[in-house]
């Protein structure tokens, strides 16, 4: 008989587990009829209740628990959103004057706690691991200033895009006074023009971007990136190769490696990216979210 992980679970377990997946189908039916559900993100404090019945109460095994957490991928996560110009509809990021759009709350810490006690803010529950971030998330809605002759590859040689930058030990610099998100970084605001020379390495899209327009489409591209800490695709594969010329992604982000070295306190930053005279960012809509293990 093959093995499964459902032989590993007591058989009262797989009972009660079994009643919840039919309860989650039903429901799953119920909201195809509806035009919008919206998403359940569960709290730290979901997930500690969900760890708690099946140690406690069906006496699953803690190493089989966090498979079923992972499996399930019932982790707390915070969604930063990029905040409304306050003029038009969008925000346009033109030649050199880059601006990060949002910056998340730190890892596995609250906001509203960081504002109480900035001096001593104390990080939310957290699966003790070498890296307790599981996911990132982007979800973009943005196109360059169009319009022009499309390359067969409309990814290429194009010099409007994403740029994600971690911020390491966030809860640690006051990011939040008064209410109001500080500025950490240099220039995040886009103020002023940044000359760039041929050897600064932000002077084109490199094979760590998020992600970049289509060149010279005006239409609006909407884009959902996933980094995840079990991604494994190396960068100098031709995978990776695959990817970012049909899907503007950059082939040095789809092995894991950023996900995995987040700590319990880094923030990511997401700086939106234009060049050389002419060209403009549009962006209407940005997110990220950030998961982490309980």
């Amino acid at each position: 008989m093959p093995f499964s992980l459902s032989m590993m679970i007591p058989h009262g377990a797989r009972q009660a587990l079994r009643r919840i997946n039919e309860r989650s189908v039903n429901e799953d039916e119920q909201a195809d009829t509806k035009d919008e559900t919206p998403e359940h993100l569960p709290s730290a404090w979901d997930a500690l209740r969900v760890r708690s019945f099946l140690q406690w109460r069906l006496g699953v095994p803690v190493e089989i628990v966090d498979q079923i957490i992972d499996t399930a991928e019932y982790w707390p996560s915070t969604t930063a959103t990029m905040a409304p110009p306050e003029k038009g509809t969008h925000r346009i990021i033109r030649k050199d004057r880059d601006q990060v759009l949002l910056k998340t709350v730190p890892l596995c810490y609250d906001r509203k706690q960081l504002e109480r006690s900035p001096d001593s803010p104390k990080p939310l529950p957290h699966r003790s691991t070498n890296h307790p971030c599981r996911k990132i998330v982007f979800h973009l809605s943005s196109h360059d200033q169009g319009p022009g002759r499309i390359n067969e590859n409309m990814y290429e040689h194009s010099w409007t895009w994403f740029d994600a930058e971690i911020i390491r030990g966030a809860h640690e610099k006051k990011m939040y006074v008064d209410g109001e998100e500080q500025v950490l970084l240099e220039h995040e605001k886009g103020e002023t023009t940044i000359p760039r020379g041929p050897d600064d390495p932000l002077l084109l899209p490199s094979e760590h971007k998020v992600q970049v327009n289509g060149a010279r489409v005006s239409e609006m591209q909407d884009v959902e990136i996933i980094w995840d800490s079990e991604d494994n695709v190396q960068p100098d594969s031709p995978a990776a190769l695959d990817v970012e010329q049909t899907k503007g992604r950059g082939r040095a982000t789809l092995d894991g490696r950023v996900v995995r070295e987040m700590q319990v306190g880094d923030s990511v930053a997401l700086w939106a990216r234009a060049r050389f005279p002419g060209w403009s960012n549009h962006v209407y809509r940005a997110s990220v979210t950030v998961y982490w293990a309980v």
